[in-house]
């Protein structure tokens, strides 16, 4: 695993962001943060992280989690021990079964992914993400700086660990939902989700650029 400070000023509030598969910071450079530090976390490869958690916690007292997609599922398994020290906590695009039939992306499509990971491939799963022509062309501008190698290796993982417990409690408040997803279908993330926690948005899987700060975001977690 790796982290990266995407904005690191001293303030007194910290966003803690679970990446997405395969990304890194570069696509979401965009998005400002004028009241909190963001520290991103990517490449699940392995769950160990590189910075001190406890540290971290210890630092800041307003502490938001944010996960995407695949992060959702390692938000969960980084942080559920420090759920009563959260603030706030979103899911967007994801679950704690990623890899699920009924609640995640169905297994057949992770393992064809994986079997048929190139450059073509690479390129098609990111179309998925974005679908329309606009934000893709924005997404391939900003698209994420790993080697074909390094994100096969870290979805062949994925495959291997990121097991469903339908139930494990989600120390998530409340979950974002595209109601264009075709990474994580929208139909099995509202399988997941109970009801209160969710709020629908006319979105694809790669939603951020609907959003133009973390500030944004957080006001999405606190509801």
């Amino acid at each position: 695993m790796r982290s990266q400070w995407l904005h690191h000023r001293g303030r007194e509030g910290l966003i803690l962001f679970c990446n997405g598969w395969g990304m890194d910071e570069t696509p979401v450079k965009p998005l400002v943060s004028h009241e909190r530090d963001v520290l991103m976390f990517c490449n699940y490869a392995d769950l160990v992280p590189d910075v001190d958690l406890e540290a971290l916690f210890t630092a800041y007292e307003d502490i938001v989690l944010i996960a995407w997609s695949m992060g959702v599922w390692a938000g969960q398994q980084l942080f559920a021990a420090h759920q009563a020290e959260l603030s706030a906590s979103l899911a967007i695009n994801g679950t704690l079964c990623p890899i699920h039939d009924r609640f995640g992306i169905p297994e057949n499509v992770v393992r064809s992914t994986l079997e048929n990971f190139d450059e073509k491939g690479r390129l098609k799963f990111y179309h998925r993400m974005c679908r329309d022509r606009e934000l893709y062309r924005i997404f391939l501008a900003k698209q994420p700086q790993r080697s074909l190698v390094d994100q096969k290796r870290e979805l062949a993982t994925l495959l291997e660990i990121a097991h469903c417990d339908p139930e494990n409690t989600p120390i998530y408040d409340r979950a974002l939902i595209a109601e264009h997803d075709f990474i994580v279908p929208t139909a099995n993330q509202l399988n997941y989700w109970s009801e209160k926690k969710i709020k629908r948005v006319d979105a694809y899987h790669f939603l951020f650029y609907a959003y133009q700060s973390w500030d944004e975001l957080v006001r999405e977690a606190e509801g």
